[in-house]
């Protein structure tokens, strides 16, 4: 299976070889995913990013030649992040009721968005389409497969049209970044109406 951070694009920052190196990266990049979500990503510079990760900024320039290097590599983790998750809830997803799964999947992504804020902020910053669309196309494939273990399983064009229309509702609480009461609540009400979606179509 190849992983969204393997299929991210070639600005990706450049790779460190030794334990050192590889501790400076991720100082940068827990720095600037940090800057971005209190600042904004326009408002952030390299030099405060370096600052903040107590590096020289020809380091920083070394690993990520511009702020959308280092922006797009941020993303491209979080994104492997909730893969890994959304792969994980396979097994425990066998043999519930798509009520149930649509449940859970909601709270991989309150957990998701509480533990990696930046990708909210960096989401729909232009980027690498190429690596967006395989992102999504993934992301369709893992919920559809996360259906298609139900009791009862839905039938495959379901499954199909969920995979769309879930990561869509899924994106609404990425646009309120900062507003985690606001954001908790929505999430809430988007759970409940799929459920009951679900359980009025007879899939509970």
């Amino acid at each position: 299976m190849t992983s969204e951070k393997a299929r991210a694009p070639a600005a990706n920052p450049r790779a460190p070889q030794q334990k050192r190196g590889r501790e400076r990266v991720a100082a940068l990049m827990a720095s600037a995913a940090a800057l971005f979500v209190e600042k904004g990503f326009d408002a952030t510079t390299m030099t405060e990013i370096a600052a903040r990760a107590g590096a020289a900024i020809g380091t920083l320039y070394l690993f990520f030649p511009t702020k959308e290097a280092l922006a797009q590599a941020i993303l491209a983790e979080n994104a492997e992040s909730l893969s890994t998750q959304l792969d994980a809830l396979q097994e425990r997803a066998m043999g519930l009721a798509p009520a149930a799964i649509a449940d859970a999947l909601f709270d991989v992504l309150g957990d998701f968005l509480t533990k990696y804020p930046a990708y909210s902020a960096l989401l729909d910053l232009p980027g690498d389409e190429g690596w967006r669309r395989k992102m999504r196309g993934r992301r369709r494939e893992q919920i559809a497969a996360l259906f298609a273990r139900a009791e009862p399983p839905l039938p495959s064009g379901q499954a199909e049209r969920l995979a769309v229309i879930v990561p869509q509702l899924m994106r609404i609480p990425l646009t309120l970044l900062g507003e985690k009461r606001l954001r908790d609540g929505v999430l809430q009400e988007l759970r409940l109406m799929l459920a009951r979606h679900l359980e009025g179509s007879g899939q509970v």
